[in-house]
């Protein structure tokens, strides 16, 4: 077996597939955000894997970016409704600069992790 049919050669040939072609990258994409959506509720960091894997099923760094703030902006509404669900607006709102740092790390993480796009 040569370098070039080796497991990283049709690794970078299946995210290339992902990353060109529609129906495996939206199949991608919707992975990446159940998976990054569970490992959240488990540990902050599931925000950073979560804008990783949305960026890198990405065609483009901009690309990326884009969706590592919308793969943020998602985890914003699963987390509100929640709140709203449970009633417990009033008691996080109360919390102020906590809350506005909640936000912002679901913003901030997920573009962060997205940068891995630039790497791969």
């Amino acid at each position: 077996m040569s370098e070039s049919e080796g497991p990283l050669s049709a690794a970078a040939a299946g995210l290339r597939r992902v990353r060109e072609e529609s129906r495996p990258h939206w199949i991608g994409l919707v992975l990446a955000v159940v998976v990054g959506l569970v490992v959240s509720t488990i540990h902050w960091l599931g925000l950073v894997l979560g804008g990783a894997l949305v960026g890198l099923v990405a065609a483009s760094l901009p690309r990326a970016l884009l969706s590592g703030l919308g793969f943020g902006l998602v985890v914003l509404l699963v987390w509100w409704s929640t709140l709203v669900l449970s009633g417990g607006v009033g008691k996080v709102t109360a919390t102020g600069e906590l809350a506005g740092l909640g936000v912002l790390m679901a913003l901030v993480a997920p573009v962060l992790g997205s940068l891995a796009r630039g790497v791969v």
